[in-house]
């Protein structure tokens, strides 16, 4: 029996009688009635009990069901990307600039993955992610510390790195952050790579808004999940915050000025001091803040500077981490303008 808020379904638990093909055809009718989804989509959760999916709702303007062709282009683009990033990210660990190849293992993974029809609500992009294989679900009915497999993970770092982009948008359109907020979502699977694909959804010209929803396996434990939406405004920071960051790990030296934000010695590796103001490289100035490695003399410095609240000034080479974007100061260390 299905059943649902004010609705219930019988479904016959086995094919006995002459008219149990009808009535499983009617029950798969009504079930996509009671759902609100097309037959089919009903059809294929039936028929393919170990496989997510991954809706895309994209909201150009034209009528529904159609899209301008090179926003459909750059859409599929953006859907392989978001989901090589998130496989690499699960595979490779945080990032905030991949490079290098996929691995043979991520390019497998996305080789199994098939873009669906579109569904009827503006044009929405679906695709189909194998979670396992029946092999699998059949030994995790009996082992309870049985992993999750590589697809579903995969989808689940992938909603992770959704949230915090979502998340780090709503704080620069309020203004309570710039676009090196990246770094502080890092951990959560944020990169560059990731929020240049992301923006990729919104058209063409990057001004249209989008929506992202999961459906999860009925095969497999099902993790609570919401629909995701971004605005077109969103869409543009995500944009400029990987372009900007891209920009930067490329120009080598870099002079920042501002206030000292925070301080950071755990006995790992070198002391290192964050300051926000404005980073000037021979390029562009940019507002954000900057890790600046430091050594035990400079970090102690640093601190009463941070506590005195002066301004302070350091120049050196600009290198990125795996993780955040750091400068090394040159001889003429850390200073006051």
């Amino acid at each position: 029996m299905w059943s649902a808020t004010g609705a219930r379904l019988l479904i016959p638990p086995q094919r006995i009688y002459p008219d149990d093909d009808e009535l499983l055809h009617e029950a798969v009718v009504k079930l996509a009635a009671l759902e609100e989804r097309s037959e089919e989509d009903v059809r294929l959760d039936i028929t393919e009990p170990l496989v997510d999916t991954l809706d895309i709702r994209t909201l150009p303007a034209t009528p529904s069901g159609t899209i301008p062709l090179l926003s459909g282009a750059k859409a599929v683009d953006s859907i392989v990307e978001i989901l090589d990033t998130s496989a690499r990210t699960f595979e490779e660990g945080a990032r905030l600039i991949f490079s290098g190849r996929r691995s043979s293992g991520v390019q497998e993974f996305l080789s199994q993955v098939r873009l669906g029809v579109s569904k009827p609500g503006s044009y929405i992009f679906t695709a189909r992610i194998p979670v396992a294989t029946s092999s699998h679900h059949q030994a995790s009915l009996f082992d309870d510390e049985e992993p999750a497999p590589l697809g579903r993970q995969v989808l689940e770092t992938l909603e992770r790195a959704l949230r915090a982009a979502h998340t780090a948008c709503d704080r620069v359109i309020r203004g309570t952050a710039t676009f090196d907020v990246i770094e502080d979502y890092v951990e959560d699977g944020l990169s560059a790579d990731f929020c240049e694909a992301l923006s990729g959804l919104a058209g063409q010209g990057t001004d249209r808004p989008f929506d992202v929803s999961f459906g999860w396996a009925r095969g497999l434990a099902a993790p609570s999940s919401e629909t995701i939406r971004f605005s077109a405004t969103m869409a543009s920071v995500l944009g400029q915050a990987a372009k900007q960051l891209r920009e930067l790990a490329r120009v080598g030296h870099a002079t920042i000025t501002g206030m000292i934000e925070d301080l950071h010695d755990d006995g790992v590796g070198s002391p290192r001091i964050k300051i926000r103001g404005e980073l000037q490289t021979s390029a562009d100035t940019v507002t954000r803040a900057v890790w600046v490695v430091v050594d035990n003399v400079t970090y102690g410095q640093a601190g009463d500077l941070h506590y005195r609240r002066l301004p302070v000034q350091v120049s050196g080479d600009l290198v990125m981490t795996g993780t955040r974007l750091e400068l090394r100061p040159d001889s003429e260390g850390l200073r006051t303008p």
